[in-house]
């Protein structure tokens, strides 16, 4: 029981740094008011997820990996 308490834990932990994470970007997107700032921030929400998609695989093996 305390396994599947754990893996709740992991994804539940997961998905709110993966959204506190990404709060940031689009906010930068969404206030761009000028194209200049809005490739600027769609270049920062595009590494971003792919950072965040990273890290997310990389978590994702380790804590399966026990």
């Amino acid at each position: 029981m305390t396994h599947r308490n754990d893996k709740t834990r992991f994804w539940t932990i997961l998905a709110a740094a993966n959204i506190a994470t990404m709060i940031y970007p689009v906010g930068l997107y969404v206030q761009a008011d000028s194209s200049d700032k809005q490739l600027f921030a769609t270049i920062v929400l595009v590494g971003a997820a792919f950072l965040l998609a990273l890290t997310d695989t990389v978590s994702v093996l380790v804590a399966y990996m026990q």
